[in-house]
């Protein structure tokens, strides 16, 4: 027999009376915050910009950039990936109390701009943040023997090119799980002054050039764009209002802590040290880049980073934590054209850095980009390596649930002291290696009533 027919039965397409509510009455405008410590920086002179914030309302902190101007001098140069190459360090303060801080700032922006970056964003990156854009390496001229030939485009690692004495203003969202949170939450209104301090990387870190080169780089007139808006409703305002009085409010966002590794040439398995003590530890994440590659101006220190050199490459990896194995079983790899096997380590990654909620991240990495030699050179613009360098990770999700309604979805590695590491296996390499691992963890923000604000991670 037939049910009775209701609106739930109905296409959408008919259902006239399903419609957007109207918004509360409020006003909003983008408001500017300026540094506070001075115009003009050097990563060898006055190296950290200080940017105060404080919003007479709601500061819808999703859709914040942060606007600042490069000179390039001495040399001719390019940005090494994104302009989050220029800061090594990434500080927020409340009250003097940091809140959060990311380590190795220029390397974690480069990961996530090239893993959590759909097609329309690579563009939207290389207008504003003087970003790689898509490319593909030219074929040698050969009397027509590349007719026909298929040519793989692929997001490369050479940023803007900068000519000595000539300026470029980027624009550039922080990586920050504060201002980045999860649900795109406003910060609310009532909050204490923010202090966002951004410590310049040097000259080799955050440029790329050829050997023999030696550019630097002055910002100046850097500043924080936000929109901010106020809510006109009476009664909505003493809602809000009763709720931050009683309890004050939480919200949550995806950060990381940093942790570094040197990792010697010879072959064998080594074990890297890693000791996160975290709520809710989501994801490892490590780069291995050569040695040194951050004083070197002919190497991408933020662009490149895999599994081999050229010489020896990894062949295994395993997360140890509370002296249990993560993933359980060893993820192997193998870079070879002959046995090639890098399905799970990408499987890995993609899991890993996937935004609250998502299962896999947009990521922009092709095959070859993950069996890439680590210490390809930049020789000149039009030799640049760009689309050559690695983009792979050792990486392990840990996370229960990909649920954006849950939270302490991921490990608990704060519950006991056991230590915590990274155990890779390769064949002896031409150098040491640095390893920078990057736990992705749940960040817990608590404005108190009186606007006060901590953190928990």
């Amino acid at each position: 027999m037939q049910s009775a027919i209701s609106n739930d039965n109905l296409p959408k397409s008919m259902r006239y009376g399903l419609m957007s509510a109207n918004a509360v009455q409020a006003e909003a405008m983008l408001a500017r915050y300026s540094s506070v410590n001075g115009t003009s920086y050097t990563s060898s002179g006055s190296n950290e910009i200080r940017i105060k914030v404080k919003a007479n309302g709601f500061l819808e902190s999703s859709k914040h950039y942060l606007s600042f101007t490069v000179t390039g001098a001495t040399a001719n140069c390019n940005v090494d990936t994104h302009a989050g190459s220029f800061f090594d360090r990434v500080t927020i303060e409340a009250n003097g109390n940091v809140v959060e801080q990311i380590s190795s700032y220029g390397l974690y922006n480069s990961i996530r701009q090239t893993y959590n970056c759909p097609l329309h964003k690579i563009f939207k990156n290389a207008a504003e943040s003087g970003a790689g854009q898509l490319e593909f390496k030219n074929q040698a001229a050969d009397a027509g023997a590349d007719d026909g030939k298929i040519i793989k485009v692929r997001p490369g690692s050479l940023g803007e090119a900068i000519t000595a004495t000539h300026s470029k203003v980027f624009c550039i969202q922080l990586e920050s799980g504060l201002l980045l949170n999860h649900h795109a939450k406003a910060l609310p209104n009532g909050l204490v002054e923010l202090d966002i301090v951004l410590r310049l990387a040097g000259n080799n870190q955050a440029l790329i050039a050829a050997t023999g080169n030696a550019p630097t780089y002055t910002i100046s007139d850097p500043a924080l764009f936000c929109p901010v808006y106020q809510i006109m409703n009476g009664d909505v305002n003493a809602s809000y209002n009763q709720v931050v009085a009683s309890e004050g409010i939480m919200w949550s966002g995806d950060s990381c802590k940093t942790y570094i590794n040197s990792m010697t040439n010879g072959a064998g398995t080594k074990n890297l040290q890693i000791n996160d003590r975290s709520l809710s530890c989501k994801a490892l994440v490590t780069a291995f880049r050569d040695e040194g590659v951050d004083s070197a101006i002919n190497k991408y220190a933020n662009g490149a980073y895999g599994f081999q050199d050229g010489t020896g490459t990894m062949t295994s990896y395993k997360y140890i934590i509370g002296s249990k194995n993560y993933p359980q079983s060893d993820v192997n790899i193998s870079t070879a054209t002959n046995g090639l096997n890098v399905g799970r380590v990408s499987e890995e990654t993609l899991k890993a850095l996937a935004k609250h909620g998502e299962k896999y991240c947009e990521g922009t990495v092709d095959r070859h980009q993950l069996v890439g030699d680590i210490l390809d050179l930049f020789a000149s613009a039009t030799d640049a390596a760009s689309t050559d360098v690695p983009k792979g990770l050792v990486s392990v999700d840990l996370k229960k649930f990909s649920d954006d309604g849950l939270r302490m979805v991921g490990l608990n590695t704060a519950a006991n002291s056991s230590p915590n590491t990274l155990e890779v296996t390769h064949t002896a390499m031409a150098g040491a290696l640095s390893a920078t691992t990057f736990a992705i963890v749940e960040a817990f923000f608590q404005m108190a009533p009186n606007g006060s604000l901590t953190s928990a991670m």
